[in-house]
């Protein structure tokens, strides 16, 4: 073969790799490069730690591909472990820039880390790659500028939710609070006084909104009367992808969220065969102490929930929460309503109330008992 017949193909490979580079991108003809998975120092959960491994160890097989990495940061946010989350969404979004995912997702986990100038970047991003029907972006940075005070920001994002998703839940309640740090608390009003957006928005975060709203307005006894409904939580926003990483949710901490929610809805069996499971692993977790407490009071197995409870306190006599747990119970029982046992009762809460001063719940249980 002559040497200008090398020199042909040679030209050729590499205007082929030019043209691929140019139509398809730099990670789709590499598909094999890009760095290592972000691997923690330690985890001691012995459920979590085998999925971060296996999710990290497709990564390195596979560096340039973007679904492991995606599943790995997913895993990471689930179990509340931010900064590795962080890492490794960064990793994604210099792999995949054009991915919407990547972005928003780095958006949600440097705003729960508190690093607010980022996460509106990172959120901005999103929102220029969102297609048409994509508007959780828009409505997200327009909550995150709300709170910033850029309500320019905010009215510019939420109009555009609002074309692309006219009239939803959030677009309203962006509006109603826009409304409210523009001064025109009678528009807030407008738009909040909604049956449809306070039966669905959970926590009474609407009234909480009325409420300030009513006040505004020179309206106390309405303001009073919502906030009485209200609480102080916000909403947790469902976006396009909330299940996915709901999916990616493992661990003991899970299994704790579970045991809880099968307490909630009275499914005793359930809840009692997860507390079994949870023990095999951790039978001195707290948390769990309490449910598995919470679960003999719901059987009706009084005396053990009274001594579990008990146990705990003695254990750590500045542990309000199985107090308060302990309190309540007693209040229910006939045999603990006489004077002397009612005592008793506002003793245990008058003793979380040194603890936490601000305490409402105590309050509000202490004035129960005293008007028995």
């Amino acid at each position: 073969m002559c040497m200008g017949s090398v020199k042909i193909r040679a030209w050729t490979w590499r205007i082929a790799m030019i043209c691929a580079v140019v139509i398809f991108g730099y990670p789709f003809f590499f598909q094999n490069s890009g760095p290592l998975a972000i691997r923690p120092t330690t985890v001691t959960d012995p459920i979590l730690f085998p999925v971060i491994q296996q999710y990290a160890d497709d990564v390195d097989a596979e560096p340039g591909q973007s679904q492991a990495r995606m599943h790995l940061g997913m895993t990471y946010e689930g179990a509340g472990m931010n900064e590795l989350a962080e890492s490794t969404y960064l990793q994604f979004v210099e792999l995949f820039p054009g991915r919407v995912i990547g972005w928003y997702r780095l958006a949600i986990v440097q705003q729960r880390m508190g690093e607010v100038e980022k996460a509106i970047l990172s959120l901005e991003r999103a929102t220029e790659l969102a297609g048409e029907k994509m508007d959780a972006p828009h409505w997200q940075l327009a909550f995150w500028y709300i709170d910033v005070a850029n309500l320019e920001g905010a009215s510019k994002h939420i109009a555009i939710a609002d074309t692309k998703k006219p009239n939803s839940m959030q677009v309203q309640i962006a509006q109603g609070r826009i409304a409210l740090e523009e001064g025109n608390p009678e528009l807030a009003i407008e738009i909040l006084n909604n049956n449809r957006l306070i039966e669905k928005i959970p926590d009474g975060y609407v009234y909480q909104l009325l409420g300030r709203a009513y006040r505004a307005n020179g309206d106390e006894e309405k303001s009073r009367e919502a906030w009485g409904r209200a609480s102080q939580k916000k909403p947790n926003w469902a976006d396009p992808w909330t299940q996915q990483v709901m999916n990616h949710v493992v661990g003991l901490n899970a299994m704790r969220q579970e045991i809880m929610k099968q307490i909630r809805e009275n499914e005793i069996e359930a809840a009692r065969k997860l507390i079994d499971e949870y023990f095999t692993y951790e039978k001195d977790n707290r948390v769990v102490r309490r449910l598995d407490a919470a679960c003999d009071s719901r059987e009706g197995k009084v005396g053990k929930a009274l001594q579990k409870f008990a146990q705990l306190i003695s254990e750590d006599p500045t542990d309000k929460v199985t107090m308060v747990l302990l309190a309540k119970l007693r209040m229910r029982i006939p045999k603990f309503q006489s004077p002397e046992e009612i005592a008793i009762t506002k003793e245990i809460l008058s003793v979380v109330l040194e603890i936490s001063p601000d305490n409402e719940q105590v309050k509000i249980l202490l004035g129960t008992l005293s008007k028995k």
